[in-house]
């Protein structure tokens, strides 16, 4: 008998756990628009109820949400209620469904509500929202101008925002916002005014969705004005009223495909300029100089990065390194400025006349629908040959000896005709020991003046050997230091020792002249005038002029070698 008792009170409690009932409801029917009502959602005894899923309600806001649970027990009867508190705002008129929402195992009964206008005022009478479309017809990647204005007209507004404005398959950019206050029909006007920039990615129909504006109506706004010596204390007297909505009108936008036929980098813009800079300025070509060439390209109603990379072309004896092109996009009162910057070091190989050709950029005018194309004119110039700048070297003056001249005086007295040949005779040996004598110091000082131009020839060779020397370690030294403009200069000098009576006009005939190290001057080039700072941009060269020293040792017998002069052993 007691198992039956225990049996029973146990299916009696189940029984009553499992008598589950969820219910929705609402505080008042219809509503109104921009007042906050409460939906209510029930739960009694529902095994794991989780809360409801409101993402299927259309139309309403949620603004807050509370949960409460409860457990009571009556006897034998065990009840557990969870409820949940929405309040919402129905943002316009009209009828709206709140659907069966699943709560647990169990669903609640769909709700049919209806909101409708205040009778005292009317929301699009405080705010209303214009949004301006310009142009309405474009091209892909061609701007598109979009002003909204908020005019809120004899009310004070607070917590004011506004749907985000995306739109799929489509750039979208806030050029500016800006308020002001003006008077319309004895009413003051708050105006804000947002301005954006769209442009369409591919050709089609574009509906731009409404926007929606929401925002806090104050009530009693005006007691700060009367409380002004309180400062900001006046605002303990302001009453937040109503909720405020607006909505614009949605807009169309058509996007043409593009041109027939059209081939090419596709820049559509109202505006196209071309500016061209040199520095020095004017320019002067100099063979192995450097002079620095800039183009700007700016286009009205596109982006920095829809202007294409210029194309340049240089005559063969000329090398140019560019260097990280500027790219930027300014934003306007009239929409997007894009500007592209490029920039050369220009280094002319080879002196006389040469042509830079022309340099041109095809874009479309969508103010005169066509195909246009902007021109850097082309450009004769002549190159002048480089400026050879010699050694200075010692000049050894001789200081001319002067030979004393002895001044013999004969006294002559009348003598005989014996004595007379007597004389005669002597005078004769005299002036032959004398001329022998004079054959003896010729023949001496001429061997003493040999041997003084071999010596001096020596010493001559000698300080070339010790120059060139001097010269190699500066060059290794400075690429140690990876100073691109030390390398240069060494590497220059160290060429006038090479090369002293043709020596290079520049650091690319060294490599014209050395092929070994071409690749190496190329890249210390693109440092000096490409402003590229990688930290083993010197590594080819360094290696290559290593290389260089390392051939020149094994070479310095070899007497048809290009390197052997490099080192010459001293003897």
């Amino acid at each position: 008998m007691m198992k039956k008792l225990l049996y029973f009170g146990i299916l009696m409690i189940y029984a009553n756990l499992s008598l589950a009932e969820v219910s929705a409801w609402v505080d008042n029917n219809p509503v109104v628009v921009g007042e906050m009502f409460r939906l209510h959602i029930e739960a009694k005894n529902a095994d794991d109820p989780e809360e409801p899923d409101l993402s299927e309600i259309r139309g309403l806001q949620v603004l807050n949400r509370s949960v409460q649970n409860q457990t009571s027990i009556v006897g034998t009867s065990i009840t557990r209620t969870v409820n949940w508190t929405y309040v919402m705002l129905a943002p316009s008129s009209g009828n709206y469904l709140i659907p069966a929402l699943q709560v647990g195992s169990e669903q609640t009964s769909p709700i049919a509500l209806k909101a409708v206008e205040s009778s005292q005022n009317s929301n699009n009478q405080i705010v209303r929202l214009e949004v301006d479309v310009s142009p309405k017809k474009v091209y892909p990647q061609q701007q598109v101008l979009i002003r909204v204005r908020i005019i809120r007209t004899g009310a004070q507004l607070e917590n004011e925002s506004l749907t985000p404005f995306e739109l799929a398959g489509t750039q979208i950019e806030k050029l500016k916002q800006r308020s002001f206050r003006k008077l319309k029909n004895g009413k003051r006007q708050l105006i804000t005014e947002i301005s954006y920039v769209l442009l369409p990615e591919k050709s089609g129909t574009l509906v731009l969705p409404q926007l929606r504006y929401q925002g806090d109506e104050i009530r009693g706004g005006n007691s700060q004005r009367n409380l002004g010596n309180f400062g900001n204390f006046g605002n303990i007297f302001r009453q937040r009223g109503r909720r405020i909505f607006s909505n614009s009108e949605a807009q169309t936008i058509q996007v043409k495909a593009l041109p027939t036929g059209f081939k090419g980098w596709w820049l559509p813009a109202a505006k196209l300029e071309l500016e061209e800079q040199w520095l020095p300025d004017p320019p002067e070509f100099r063979v192995g100089e450097p002079v620095t060439r800039t183009l700007t390209v700016s286009a009205d109603g596109v982006f920095g990065n829809q202007i294409p990379e210029l194309s340049v072309e240089l005559p063969e004896k000329m090398k140019a390194y560019a260097d990280q092109p500027l790219i930027e996009t300014d934003k306007t009162q009239d929409g997007l400025k894009g500007t592209r910057v490029e920039k050369w070091a220009i280094i002319p190989g080879q002196a006389g006349r040469m042509e830079l050709p022309e340099i041109s950029v095809a874009w479309w005018d969508v103010r005169k629908d066509e195909i246009r194309t902007a021109v850097f004119p082309a450009r004769i110039i002549e190159v002048l040959p480089a400026i050879v700048e010699f050694p200075e070297t010692s000049v050894t003056q001789e200081t001319p000896v002067e030979t004393k001249k002895t001044a013999v005086v004969v006294t002559q007295e009348p003598v005989s005709a014996d004595q007379q040949t007597g004389f005669w005779k002597a005078l004769a040996i005299v002036f032959a020991i004398l001329w022998g004598a004079t054959l003896l110091l010729w023949i001496f000082l001429k061997k003493n003046n040999a041997a003084s131009d071999i010596e001096k020839e020596e010493g001559n060779k000698r300080n070339k050997e010790l120059a060139l020397r001097s010269a190699t370690k500066k060059v290794e030294k400075a690429l140690r230091s990876g100073e691109a403009e030390t390398v240069q200069t060494a590497l220059l000098k160290w060429a006038d020792s090479v090369w002293s009576e043709n020596p290079p006009q520049g650091i690319e005939q060294i490599g014209e002249r050395i092929p070994q190290l071409k690749n190496g001057i190329k890249a210390l080039n693109s440092v000096l005038y490409g402003k590229q700072h990688k930290e083993n941009s010197l590594e080819d060269l360094q290696k290559e002029f290593s290389g260089l020293s390392i051939t020149a040792n094994n070479a310095k017998n070899n007497r048809h070698s290009q390197l052997s002069p490099l080192y010459p052993e001293s003897k």
